[in-house]
């Protein structure tokens, strides 16, 4: 019999070793299966976070397991590893830790992962659910992670450009990347307005205690974003960098970096850089985290370019110095770096058009902020260049002084300022001036630009200045742009300027002008708003036009244009004036057209004068202001032009031809009037010529002037016919009928004629008739100086000796008359003394006179009868007789008296009312008070027109009672008689000229205490 007690220990110790056994069978039944128990419950955990997956583990044991892994789709997976190997080391009570696992080390081969970038977001597909899981329950804290080798990794990142390439491998431990090795392989990415074609690359970190080494190498063959644009650059970036604090989400540290960026072309917009070159280092700390990231430091950058194209200029051997200071870039509350700056700047040559800058250096210090919201730049310092424009073109012996002197100036010329200022913000690029900008041609001159008030010099594509030029020959300029704009090859300016230059013939030119500035293309185009006062002179050798003055006015095409070193002036004009030394004439009121410039150097164009008036310049007037109409043409240096005169009523006088010589200096002007037909009520010579004042109106007849003024470099000279083929006019003498003849002018500046020009007139109707007119008279030193004037009066002959006749009123002239054999009754008939006396005599005699601003006087004049003759004197005319037989004749034009007579004193009445004489002398001389004496010695005998005798008884004659009473002069009686007589000559002549004057005629003799004008 069995003991109970032993029962239950047998079954126990058999249901132990059943167990035992059985454990045993399990534990040899699971390890047979393990790789697919543990395949089952990774796959299995994979698909409940929603990650389709597949595993085949080659190896599975305590300590780890190595196998493949696929997670994704087969067809498309996300991430696949040829080895995937895992080791872990137990844990249980026996550590006093739960029961499991601890990965120590996980190593990847040849993994490939497929990644994407879409809309801004990268997925790793498949993996991104167990990602976020696995973030949500980080690691813990006391728990060191795994060592991660991923050798040799294939990476595909898809975005909206392209694919991305790259091969990679890496070592982390317990959460630090201790090493990164990644290589790029090339690929193009393409998107609407940006692609990229980049070659192979290269990145590189490495974990050094603290800090973080990396290095960066892209190529990049093509690039294309927005306005950027990059060929066959390379881009090189290293660093040292505090190693980031994951747990503490934390970057704090120093921060080094350096970059070097080298490419054949890069852009942006139409700035464009040839074998352009980067360098830039920075040493500073950083702190925060990625969204509140704080950098701050030192740091220098120098950017280079063979060549360059910056707002269309070309840039040769271009360098960009900058050191930056107190650099601060945080990221919190929004990007914002801000810094100090001072950069240097030089390039070996910048060309533009026909603008070519050499040496060019700045030097420039300030500040930089950039943010989020926009940037603002601002730097000031000093510039300074070399320059040379070829825009003008070469001088040449052609130019005007100021042109050659400007043209020579723009070849090579320094520009430098102490003050520059510049700054950059939301609305652009602005330049400032705070100290003149001087530019010094090595030719001498300068010229200054300074800042117009408080405007910008440069803003927003225009901006403001003023400039002003003088010194070294140059164009004196003052010049205000009151606002310009920068245009596709050139600008648009509004301007004010001031100007005295030279231009072509045009020497000492003054203008003062508003309007548009036109650059474009090295070529300058002015046009103006209004019209242009201008002023100068044109010089032709030593025949200047001076004086000239007037307003160019605008017209459809600009008023000036500069291109290609050739200019063109383009205006109407009005208000013109100017004076001719050389021809002695001046021109006012001018108005018409003007189109001249110069081709490839040679002068061309067109002067139209469709008014004006043309006057005489002379001392004394050769001619009254004319109405003037002229067309000019020049070609190369050679003038020609066609002029027409009329009188102000419009009657033509005449045409000319002028042509100039630009060359040799040489010129003529020629002018014809024509057949000019003088008419009662129609032109008359006294309009035409002060000098034909004595050709009084009406006069009627024809006349012709045909002339020549030729001119050289060493003087001038002229001359001209004058024809009168008939002329009947009203003179200060009396009327003159048929005057002809022609007169030769050997100059007509000053007028000049040789002796012996001769002029003849029929008739004079003077104070008495005279005929057969001859003159023969020459012109020189400003008068007419007469070799003979003879005229036929009275049977015989009345000369005047030669005489010079000044042109000029006021001066004072001589002469003397000689009559021969002149019967002087028509002349006695015609004169004052016809109503009180009558005498017939032929007489000879000379009379000296001298014409003077006072009057005529007279000096030693005589007289004298060459055959008898008869004299009657009315006893009024008679003022006493002297006991010597002397009678004084009353004043003539005054009231006489009566005379008291006697028998003796009635005896001398009777002899001068019939005396027969043998002889007469006068004698004539000026007295004071302008009156002029005539002193008669006359000879002869009483010859009443009936015998009378005298009758007396003796008682008559002893008592002498006849004396009381009137007794006729017995005919025969012999009388020896004085005369004395006198008349206010001045007032005479005076009286005649104003009778004359108002018959049509200018007066020939002032009156008393008057100036001739």
């Amino acid at each position: 019999m069995t003991d109970p007690a032993i029962i239950p220990r047998r079954t126990w110790r058999t249901v132990l070793v059943l167990a035992a056994a059985a454990l045993v069978l399990v534990m040899a039944l699971a390890y047979a299966g393990r790789r697919i128990i543990a395949r089952e419950a990774l796959t299995g955990w994979l698909r409940s976070q929603g990650v389709e997956s597949q595993v085949a583990f080659s190896t599975f044991g305590p300590g780890g397991f190595t196998g493949t892994l696929r997670i994704g789709p087969a067809a498309h997976p996300d991430l696949t590893a040829q080895v995937a190997e895992v080791r872990y080391g137990l844990t249980g009570w026996w550590a006093g830790k739960p029961f499991g696992a601890t990965v120590t080390s996980i190593r990847l081969a040849s993994p490939v992962i497929h990644g994407r970038w879409k809309a801004g977001r990268l997925s790793l597909g498949e993996l991104d659910p167990l990602i976020e899981t696995l973030r949500k329950r980080p690691p813990r804290p006391d728990t060191r992670q795994p060592a991660i080798t991923i050798e040799n990794a294939r990476l595909r990142l898809d975005t909206d450009y392209g694919p991305l390439l790259a091969r990679a491998a890496a070592r982390l431990d317990d959460g630090r990347l201790l090493r990164l090795d990644a290589t790029f392989a090339p690929t193009e990415l393409k998107g609407a307005d940006r692609a990229v074609r980049l070659g192979p690359g290269e990145l590189h970190l490495v974990t050094a205690g603290d800090q973080v080494v990396s290095a960066l190498e892209v190529s990049v063959r093509d690039l294309t974003l927005g306005q950027i644009a990059a060929r066959d650059a390379t881009l090189r970036l290293t660093a040292r960098t505090a190693y980031p604090d994951l747990k503490r989400k934390r970057g704090d540290g120093g921060l080094t970096q350096t970059l070097k960026v080298q490419a054949r072309q890069v852009s942006y917009g139409a700035t464009r850089m040839q074998d352009a070159s980067l360098q830039a280092s920075f040493t500073g700390q950083s702190a925060g985290w990625i969204d509140t990231l704080s950098v701050t430091g030192d740091g220098a950058a120098t950017l280079g370019a063979a060549r360059a194209e910056l707002a269309g200029a070309q840039v040769r051997a271009l360098r960009v110095a900058a050191d930056v200071k107190g650099l601060n870039w945080t990221r919190r509350g929004g990007d914002r770096v801000a810094a100090g700056l001072a950069a240097r700047i030089a390039a070996e040559a910048l060309t533009r058009d026909k603008l070519a800058l050499t040496r060019l250096a700045g030097d420039l210090r300030g500040s930089a902020v950039l943010a989020a919201k926009g940037g603002d730049l601002a730097l000031a310092g000093a510039v300074s260049t070399h320059g040379d424009w070829s825009g003008l073109g070469p001088a040449s012996d052609k130019d005007a002084p100021e042109i050659a002197a400007l043209k020579r100036a723009a070849r090579s010329f320094g520009a430098a300022t102490q003050g520059l200022s510049l700054t950059a913000r939301d609305g652009g690029l602005t330049l400032a001036l705070t100290a003149p900008l001087v530019v010094r041609p090595a030719a001498g001159g300068q010229a200054v630009l300074r800042a117009l008030g408080r405007a910008p010099l440069y803003a927003r594509g225009g901006g403001a200045l003023d400039l002003k030029v003088d010194g070294g020959g140059l164009p004196q300029l003052d010049l205000a742009v009151d606002r310009y704009r920068l245009t596709p090859g050139g600008l648009t300016a509004q301007t004010r300027l001031s100007a005295v230059t030279g231009v072509g013939p045009v020497r000492d030119g003054h203008v003062t002008a508003q309007g548009e500035l036109r650059l474009t293309g090295g070529a300058l185009a002015f046009t103006a708003s209004g019209c242009a006062p201008v002023s100068g002179r044109l010089e032709l050798g030593t025949n200047d036009v001076e004086a000239v003055a007037g307003e160019l006015c605008p017209t459809a095409a600009p008023l000036f244009t500069l291109a290609h070193g050739d200019w063109r002036i383009r205006a109407a004009a009005r208000g013109l004036s100017a004076k001719v030394p050389f021809l002695q004439a001046a021109l006012s009121a001018g108005a018409g057209g003007l189109d001249l410039g110069t081709t490839n150097g040679r002068l061309a164009g067109t002067l139209d004068l469709a008014a004006g008036e043309l006057a005489d310049t002379s001392p004394d007037r050769r001619f009254h202001p004319v109405r003037a109409t002229a067309t000019a043409r020049v070609a190369g240096e050679v003038w020609r032009a066609q002029i027409a005169a009329a009188d102000p009523a419009g009657h033509a006088l005449g045409r000319g031809d002028l042509t100039h010589d630009g060359a040799t200096g040489a010129g003529a002007l020629t002018f014809d009037t024509g057949t000019l037909v003088f008419a009662e009520g129609g032109l008359q010579p006294a309009a035409l010529s002060p000098r034909a004042a004595l050709v009084g109106a009406p006069a009627v007849g024809q006349a012709r002037f045909h002339g020549e003024v030729a001119w050289t470099k060493t003087g001038s000279a002229s001359g001209g016919v004058l024809d009168i083929p008939g002329l009947d006019f009203r003179s200060p003498a009396g009327q003159v009928t048929g005057l002809a003849g022609q007169v030769v002018f050997t100059s007509l500046a000053p007028l000049t004629a040789a002796p012996g020009q001769h002029l003849t007139a029929r008739r004079i109707d003077a104070l008495a008739g005279l005929t057969e007119a001859e003159v023969t008279f020459g012109i020189a030193a400003e008068a007419v100086n007469v070799s003979a004037l003879d005229l036929a009066l009275g049977g015989g002959q009345v000369r005047l000796e030669p005489f010079s006749l000044p042109f000029a009123g006021g001066q004072t002239w001589k002469g003397a008359i000689t009559f021969t054999n002149v019967q002087l009754s028509d002349l006695v008939e015609a004169s004052p003394f016809a109503a009180r006396m009558d005498l017939t005599a032929k007489a000879s005699g000379t009379i000296p006179f001298l014409v003077t601003p006072d009057g005529v006087r007279v000096s030693g004049g005589t007289l004298h009868a060459v055959g008898p003759g008869r004299l009657s004197i009315r006893r009024d005319a008679l003022s006493a007789v002297a006991a010597d037989g002397a009678v004084a004749a009353g004043p003539l034009g005054d009231k006489t008296p009566p005379p008291t007579t006697d028998t003796f004193t009635d005896f001398a009445y009777q002899a001068m009312e019939n005396l027969a004489f043998q002889s007469l002398d006068a004698q004539i001389n000026s007295l004071p008070k302008g009156r002029l004496g005539v002193l008669f010695h006359i000879k002869g005998e009483n010859a009443p027109p009936t015998h009378q005798e005298i009758w007396l008884t003796p008682q008559e004659v002893l008592t002498r009672s006849f004396l009381k009473k009137k007794l006729p002069l017995p005919s025969g009686t012999k009388v020896d008689l004085t005369l004395d007589s006198s008349l206010n000559l001045d007032q005479l002549l005076g009286d005649f000229a104003e009778y004359q004057k108002l018959r049509g005629s200018d007066p020939v003799q002032p009156p008393t205490g008057t100036t001739p004008k």
